[in-house]
């Protein structure tokens, strides 16, 4: 928890330092916005993934700058058990795993009639949630239609799933489940979309972003989420 009030300090300073640059370059801007988002997540470190959704909200700070809250579910993401290979086990060499990079293999020689084994450790599924402060400025395009970029701070914690698995020269195999472990952390999240206005004040909001989570408890995977949501405007 030491760790994760450092980066929050960090963000906050971070936070305050760009505030303060920006307020005197012209008079601050009215008005501000609330909005919902949904859509897919994806990584090519992971192997599957649930749905994200965000809510969000914030002021206009200048006529294209804006500091935006939100809270993300980025849905629950999975990992496929490693396969066992057994091919050229006995009893003085151990079974192997592939696919088990995500954790770690032990693996313990036979005597006498005990039987070679090889036991994976590691992370099974995590589900990230995150709260967001981000920075976003918008390019005009049409009178209706506006391009943004963005980035800031996702301060996330992710409830964790643990698997021990372990197999038998002979091809048997046990699992265990574990719950209840968390990882937390702070990484940046950035990304970009698009505005479009089909009515006063109600926008349409498509974007994609991507961040990384990153902890002692949690190897460091990048996601990536594509969202469609509205943004109403005041």
């Amino acid at each position: 928890m030491s760790s994760l009030r450092t980066l929050l300090s960090k963000v906050s300073t971070w936070l305050l330092t760009a505030f303060l640059f920006i307020m005197p370059a012209k008079v601050l801007a009215e008005g501000g916005f609330v909005g919902m988002q949904a859509g897919i997540t994806d990584s090519q470190d992971m192997d599957s993934f649930g749905q994200a959704y965000r809510i969000y909200f914030g002021p206009n700070i200048l006529e294209n700058l804006a500091l935006e809250f939100g809270l993300l579910d980025m849905g629950k993401a999975e990992y496929n058990d490693p396969k066992a290979d057994t091919s050229s086990a006995t009893t003085s060499e151990p079974p192997t795993f592939r696919n088990a990079g995500h954790g770690n293999v032990s693996r313990s020689p036979g005597s006498g009639d005990d039987l070679s084994t090889a036991t994976f450790t590691g992370i099974s599924s995590a589900h990230p949630k995150g709260f967001l402060i981000t920075f976003r400025y918008k390019f005009g395009i049409t009178d209706d239609i506006d391009f943004f970029v963005k980035t800031g701070a996702n301060i996330w914690q992710a409830e964790l799933e643990n698997i021990e698995l372990t197999v038998d020269q002979s091809g048997n195999q046990t699992k265990q489940t574990f719950t209840g472990k968390k990882a937390s952390a702070v990484d940046q999240i950035s990304g970009g979309g698009f505005l479009w206005r089909p009515v006063k004040q109600l926008a349409v909001r498509a974007e994609l972003e991507t961040t990384a989570l990153d902890s002692i408890d949690f190897e460091r995977v990048r996601f990536q989420m594509i969202t469609l949501g509205a943004q109403y405007e005041f």
